[in-house]
């Protein structure tokens, strides 16, 4: 019997240790992606307000396309504003519909219109509003609802990921304080 009492508190100890490993594994992605990503859990609502938004001249520095977005590095006289603006989503494509990519090459001067904050992934602030030479590419209030749009996907993504990891790292410290709780069992039913 005492050999079948240190079996399992072996046993126990080395479960212990196994899932103590995979709850630490499972909670520092999430921790980091919380870091990284949880602006994107309150950005609906400020991008929904029209007063965040600020219109403001800006000559294109440089510019690129990328996976479905133009990312632009903009001079720019607003000091609420870094220099690295985005257009994705359906802004995106109202963009290419009215000849952005024609109208794009360094020193190109546009009107713009956009939040000070970025909140979420890229740290470049999502264009809600575009002209360029009083030709409207991106119309405000269009592109204001889809800015929001976007943000909105970001944040459902944000919970499924939360809810996922939150999960996986639940079941595991269940599963961690299950075999806590046999090991002491089993050094307290060897020492009786």
């Amino acid at each position: 019997m005492a050999d079948r009492t240190k079996n399992t508190e072996k046993i126990c100890k080395i479960l212990t240790i196994v899932w103590s490993s995979l709850l630490a594994a499972s909670v520092f992605p999430l921790m980091i992606w919380m870091l990284l990503y949880a602006p994107d859990l309150n950005s609906v609502p400020y991008f929904s307000d029209p007063a965040n938004y600020l219109s403001f001249e800006g000559s294109v520095r440089s510019f690129s396309l990328y996976e479905g977005a133009i990312y632009l590095t903009v001079d720019h006289a607003r000091e609420e504003f870094y220099e690295d603006f985005r257009i994705d989503g359906k802004n995106f494509d109202l963009a290419l519909e009215n000849g952005l990519p024609d109208l794009l090459q360094k020193g190109a001067s546009f009107t713009i219109t956009a939040a000070s904050a970025y909140l979420g992934d890229g740290w470049a602030y999502p264009i809600a509003a575009l002209s360029f030479e009083g030709r409207e590419i991106i119309p405000f209030e269009e592109g204001r609802q889809n800015c929001v749009e976007v943000q909105q996907k970001a944040e459902d993504a944000a919970r499924s990921y939360i809810l996922v990891w939150g999960i996986a790292a639940g079941a595991l410290a269940a599963l961690d304080a299950g075999a806590i709780i046999s090991l002491f069992r089993a050094k307290r039913s060897r020492s009786v």
